[in-house]
């Protein structure tokens, strides 16, 4: 019986090894990075960054460019475009012309990728400040394969907490979620470097709502409730304050921890949403004398001052543009969800006309290891 068992799992084995035939990485086509925009006559461009894994090539990568209909179009043209097979599933990160976004719904032009269950949903959805064709045309020889600098670029700044991160699967639901607006990466070229300059932020429709910088992206975040990492932010006090000078009243911190508690109520057809903050921070730069053990508080006070002049800012910027990249939205229809149901097809317009009060408290827990 035990030489039974024996031969018969060596058969096995031997037709096993023998299925299939043998896939080279040579003849495959891995579609790191992918690129929707218009061009000059409103036609859909689709670019398509894959690496080179042929020894004899001087290349790292190759850009394909294709003019189409539907994205889903482009792969059929890709295919007679390039040297091997496309292998779904690698895709990393997906580039969206400004000129695209500003006209119409991107939306439906990636349903392709929720389709296919081959695709990858966890790319990262990247707006470029300007067309993709800048980004493609950037010369990456000193900085390795686009693909990898791109992802890499997008990952590294969310996790130091200067811009958001949205990938495939989050941006279709934000775009689904009607008590949310959303809010994706922006990218742009500058002297042939890729730069993360902030996060774009999309009204219901998905066009362009506005743009933030690096500054105000850290705010989003902090507001968001995405504090897994340190958020750093840099403040210029007025410089009466401490009695220095103008050029270098500036302080930066780290906010270490935060803890949120979010109030909502409906009086009188009016959203009233209230906002208390309590944040624990670390001193990371300040550029002007101070005496912490006597004026520690009021430069705590300081920085509430500004923390809540620049939330309220950007608040207002949202109410503006009747967004919610907050998400506030969420809670009202958590607690109110009888009111919510009278506006839910319109939050934007409600939330501009709602009163948002927010009440920062800073602690600072540290400031650094020497004075």
């Amino acid at each position: 019986m035990k030489w039974k068992d024996i031969f018969l799992t060596w058969g096995a084995l031997l037709l096993i090894t023998g299925c299939g035939k043998p896939v080279y990485i040579e003849t495959q086509q891995f579609l790191l990075v992918e690129g929707i925009d218009l061009d000059d006559d409103n036609k859909l461009v689709i670019y398509s960054s894959s690496p080179i894994f042929s020894r004899e090539a001087k290349e790292r990568y190759k850009i394909t460019t294709t003019t189409v209909d539907t994205v889903r179009e482009a792969k059929k043209k890709l295919e007679a475009k390039i040297n091997g097979n496309i292998a779904l599933g690698k895709l990393q990160s997906i580039l969206i012309g400004k000129k695209m976004i500003l006209q119409t719904n991107v939306l439906p032009y990636l349903d392709v990728f929720f389709r296919d269950p081959k695709n990858e949903i966890n790319a990262n959805v990247i707006v470029v400040d300007g067309s993709v064709k800048e980004v493609m045309d950037t010369n990456m020889n000193d900085k390795g394969q686009m693909g990898g600098v791109i992802k890499q670029l997008v990952e590294s700044t969310y996790q130091g907490r200067i811009s958001v991160l949205t990938t495939l699967q989050k941006f279709h639901q934000q775009m689904i979620d009607k008590a949310i607006t959303p809010c994706i990466t922006e990218l742009k070229v500058e002297k042939n470097d890729l730069v993360i300059s902030g996060s774009t932020l999309l009204h219901k429709d998905g066009t362009i709502a506005d743009s933030l910088n690096n500054q105000e992206s850290s705010l989003l975040l902090l507001l968001q409730h995405n504090t897994s990492d340190p958020i750093p932010l840099t403040f210029h006090l007025p410089a009466e304050i401490f009695h220095t000078d103008e050029a270098i009243s500036y302080v930066s911190i780290n906010i270490r921890k935060a803890k949120t508690n979010i109030l909502t109520k409906y009086e009188e057809n009016h959203f009233l949403i209230d906002i208390q903050l309590k944040v624990q921070i670390e001193l990371t730069e300040r550029m002007f004398n101070l005496d912490m053990e006597k004026q520690g508080k009021r430069l705590e006070q300081s920085i509430e001052e500004e923390l809540k002049k620049e939330c309220e800012t950007l608040i207002k910027k949202a109410q503006k543009h009747q967004i919610d990249p907050f998400g506030y939205g969420t809670y009202v229809r958590a607690h109110e969800y009888k009111d919510w149901m009278k506006i839910e097809d319109n939050w934007g317009k409600a939330l501009s006309e709602a009163t948002v009060n927010i009440s920062p408290k800073v602690a600072i827990k540290s400031i650094g290891v020497s004075e």
